[in-house]
């Protein structure tokens, strides 16, 4: 098994935006599912539980109206207690009805207002059970529903789409033999500009993975394009990409003098297959997933144990 250092630059990206449970690019869809799949059993559950949610509500309304019933007739009692003790003479003409008229205008209107009010606000809930239980549910998975949407969202950006390729060459370069190092998310920056198709406009390059062995240095930039994106792909073209950043890496490789003259092979991996060669850039080798280790493997042998090392070695500082 070749030996990886670091991880997909895309993949982290990637992970940095679900949920904190997702440690690995690969559970996305398990959690995804595994989310759909329990929001679907607990809907199942929460609508045959409905009738009975209902008929639990209209008792609990009921239980409000016998309180009502208790709260009017206690005061009422209250009431004609004042009265008894007026006509008894326990209070003085003024003092006993001035009382009477706070207990009947205000202490039990206050109490029978307060029971009312969540007479109406049980009805409402009674009537959103009946009408509207799906809102009901909405409301009590709203995590739920806000993660699968948040996971919706990532699975639809073009970037998960080239995370996934990334991951998935990662895979295949990893059935190379522990002869092979991968570094995975380079980004290299040259001390300063160089002159690239005859304007000095090149300095820095991210790529996708570096593999190391005594067959050489070999960059890859993994692709992961519809042919639509492709057409409507306003940036650089995939080949230039490729191109410019094998250049960076060339001329880093080659300022550390040792190994001599080491060389590079910038390799234009196209996961769907539907990119071609340009010849203008000859440098550029288009590559797919089912022969990309083949073309690594069956290199001609330039480094010792010792080179691959020493490259190994200097690369892994630049990884991200």
């Amino acid at each position: 098994m070749a030996i990886i250092y670091g991880r997909p630059d895309s993949e982290l990206k990637i992970l940095s935006q679900t949920p904190y449970r997702v440690e690995k690019f690969e559970d996305i869809d398990i959690e995804h599912k595994k989310l759909q799949e329990n929001l679907s059993k607990e809907k199942k559950i929460f609508f045959e539980k409905v009738p009975d949610k209902i008929e639990e509500e209209n008792q609990e309304l009921e239980k409000m109206r016998d309180e009502e019933k208790i709260t009017e007739k206690e005061f009422d009692e209250k009431l004609r207690e004042l009265k008894d003790k007026k006509e008894n003479g326990g209070f003085g003409g003024f003092s006993a009805s001035l009382k009477g008229y706070f207990v009947k205008n205000y202490s039990k209107k206050k109490a029978i207002n307060k029971i009312k009010n969540l007479q109406e606000q049980q009805e409402s809930q009674i009537k959103e059970w009946k009408e509207h239980p799906s809102r009901i549910f909405h409301s009590e998975q709203k995590k739920t529903f806000s993660e699968i949407k948040q996971f919706d969202k990532l699975k639809d950006d073009p970037f998960y789409t080239g995370a996934k390729g990334e991951v998935d060459v990662l895979k295949n370069l990893s059935h190379l033999s522990d002869e092979y190092h991968v570094l995975c998310g380079l980004s290299i920056q040259l001390p300063k500009f160089v002159t690239y198709r005859g304007r000095r406009n090149l300095r820095s390059a991210q790529m996708d993975f570096v593999v190391v062995s005594k067959n050489g240095v070999v960059l890859i930039e993994v692709k992961n394009w519809s042919k639509r994106y492709f057409q409507k792909n306003k940036g650089l073209s995939p080949h230039e990409q490729v191109d410019r950043a094998g250049m960076v890496l060339w001329i880093l490789l080659n300022s550390w003098r040792n190994p001599k003259n080491p060389s590079v092979s910038s390799v234009l991996l196209s996961v769907r297959g539907n990119m071609e060669f340009d010849y203008d850039y000859k440098f550029v080798n288009v590559k797919h997933l089912n022969n990309i280790n083949y073309f690594i493997e069956n290199r001609r042998s330039q480094f010792s144990e010792t080179d691959v090392r020493k490259i190994v070695n200097r690369l892994r500082k630049f990884i991200n």
